[in-house]
């Protein structure tokens, strides 16, 4: 792994204008492959009082023509002897080399690189600064970088050695850093500084600032902070890959609630059914500050200078985040849950709205509001007043049980048991059903697949059961408990029911995520060892939901291609509000007939 460093130091004067004061700035990029190494900049600033000392020691040690004014050639065996000085000093963990080629730079480079040096009067408080280029390297291991100390030790004592200026003043550092890589700067110790830090996958940028006097009767303020090569707890991207993993799981929470809750609903009403915005609002707020703590780890820095959140932090953070949103999402839908009415309960409020509210005339069937006129059919026997919709689906009167429509109704003798019955002619040959034995009159063809669309898969299981009775094996692959499946639709032992559920603790159980596995297994064996078998699937929508639509019309594919092989029926049940135009469009496509009764 590489570890990029840029840092810069800044030291500005304090007080007025003659007042001693140094500055230094400082950049280096650095990479790590088993030891630090790379390149920088370095500018050294002397202002006022000491800026004139500075330049008045230099002047006595290489004023060669002693005419107290430094020429170019002069100044550059200055800056040659302070580059040399420089050479080997440690600052940040590293060692750095001055790379300026000075013996063979031009006057316009010196006057550049000292500036307030060449040609200069002896006496002048302006600015005196030195710029240079670095190579830098240091071992990469975990060390304690120690801040003030090595400012000192690398910028103020290396004139002091080379030109006998030791400077006493103000000194202000102001570091930017960016540490990139898996390495590490923790645990700061600081008396008058502050630190400031953005961190990222790919490393961290830290800014230090501070005050502090250098010589004189006062003591150094010490400031440090430690630099790790490696550490399994401090390590940016562990700690990314840990706040990754917790958004994902955060971000679903609130989608994974709400489809429990939505599920609790009876099927008819599920479409009602809606997510809480707390909770979604819960999720982004958790999301939002476990983010910001980890991109800005000294956000609480105005508390004190030395706070940190450290990236072992979100070892705990990110899973109580987790735990948090969990139980405040299942608290807001529990509570939800409980309005959520039984259906048998539903119609009997609407059957007592129907009594209460006399301007308002209610359809016997749906119970919802008859609005015109002409959408009203009233049963000839008892006056039961329904939508003519709804008359037309049911044929018989709720209330009563007589015939709505009389002069369409003829009488059928059954294929199966023989029996008359009566029946209207408008329907769809495929749901003309016997009312005694419950056998359809025009048989589910062999080899042909069917796709059925309807609000409730009740037509669909008429089919299905129709087959079994006949004596055609029948099977039918739902979402919904097999109990209730058989309970509502009068399964007999003669339809084999699955249950599409990741639950292991049922053998007729099949995992709804693995439909080229478990669900293909059990559905080409029956296909394929039973002739004239029929299949149907319901639960198209939580198939879709955990598979995406390209796995599903594979699976429907290869179940229609095994039932032409194999001389067996497909019945696959389909909601329209399930799937868009362009979706309803690809699955539709994979069958051979579509019965719609909308």
């Amino acid at each position: 792994m590489c570890l990029v460093l840029a840092l810069s130091a800044t030291a500005i004067a304090q007080g007025d204008d003659h007042a001693p004061g140094m500055t230094v700035e400082t950049t280096m990029r650095l990479t790590s492959v088993g030891e630090l190494e790379g390149s920088g900049t370095l500018k050294i600033t002397f202002s006022g009082d000491a800026a004139r000392e500075l330049r008045q020691r230099i002047l006595s040690e290489f004023d060669a023509d002693f005419n107290q004014l430094m020429d170019g050639e002069e100044a550059k065996d200055a800056l040659t002897r302070i580059s040399d000085a420089l050479n080997g000093r440690a600052y940040w963990g590293v060692t750095m080399t001055i790379v300026n080629d000075f013996a063979n730079a031009t006057s316009a480079e010196v006057s550049n690189l000292a500036a307030g040096l060449a040609y200069t009067d002896w006496n002048s408080t302006e600015d005196l600064s030195f710029s240079m280029n670095l190579e830098c390297r240091g071992e990469g291991i975990t060390k304690i970088v120690l801040i003030t100390d090595c400012a000192v030790d690398a910028f103020v004592d290396v004139f002091n050695d080379t030109v006998d200026y030791a400077f006493e003043g103000t000194m202000h550092l102001s570091h930017r850093m960016s540490a990139l890589g898996i390495g590490s700067f923790t645990h700061p110790e600081v008396t008058n500084g502050s630190f400031q830090e953005v961190r990222t996958p790919a490393g961290v940028l830290l800014w230090y600032e501070s005050d502090f006097e250098v010589g004189g009767t006062g003591a150094l303020t010490h400031e440090a902070i430690t630099y790790e090569s490696f550490s399994v707890m401090e390590n940016p991207q562990i700690a990314f890959v840990i706040l990754i993993i917790g958004t994902l799981m955060i971000a679903r929470m609130p989608r994974r609630r709400f489809e429990i809750f939505r599920k609790l609903h009876p099927k008819r009403y599920r479409k009602y059914a809606k997510p809480k915005m707390s909770v979604k609002l819960s999720a982004v707020a958790l999301l939002g500050a476990v983010w910001l703590l980890y991109l800005l780890p000294f956000l609480f820095s105005f508390v004190a200078d030395e706070f940190l959140v450290y990236s072992y932090y979100f070892m705990f953070l990110v899973p109580a985040a987790i735990i948090m949103e969990y139980a405040f999402s299942r608290q807001v839908y529990e509570k939800s849950a409980l309005d959520i009415p039984e259906e048998a309960i539903i119609e009997v409020k609407q059957a007592f709205l129907e009594l209460e509210e006399e301007d308002e005339t209610l359809c016997r069937l749906c119970s919802k509001p008859i609005d015109m006129v002409e959408e009203l059919h009233q049963c000839e026997a008892c006056g039961a007043d329904m939508h003519v919709e709804c008359a037309d689906r049911a044929k018989s009167c709720p209330a009563c049980a007589g015939i709505l429509f009389p002069q369409d109704t003829r009488s059928i003798e059954c294929n199966v048991c023989g029996e008359s019955f009566l029946h209207s002619g408008k329907d769809d040959p495929y749901s003309i059903q016997c009312t005694r034995c419950g056998a359809f009159q025009e048989e589910v063809a062999v080899s042909k697949n069917y796709l059925v669309i309807d609000r409730d898969p009740v037509m669909a299981y008429r089919m299905i059961r129709a087959m079994g009775i006949s004596g055609r094996a029948a099977m039918v692959m739902t979402s919904e408990f097999p109990g209730k499946i058989r309970a509502d639709h009068e399964l007999g032992e003669d339809v084999d029911v699955r249950w599409f559920s990741d639950s292991t603790t049922d053998i007729d159980n099949v995992d709804p995520k693995d439909l080229d596995g478990d669900a293909m297994e059990i559905a080409s064996t029956f296909l394929m060892t039973t002739k004239r078998a029929g299949l149907m699937i319901d639960g198209l929508d939580v198939l879709i939901e955990l598979n995406g639509l390209e796995k599903v019309v594979a699976f429907i594919r290869r179940l229609n291609d095994l039932a032409m092989i194999h001389g067996s029926s497909i019945l696959l049940f389909l909601d329209r509000s399930w799937v868009d135009d362009d979706q309803f469009t690809r699955i539709s496509d994979e069958f051979d007939e579509v019965h719609d009764y909308l």
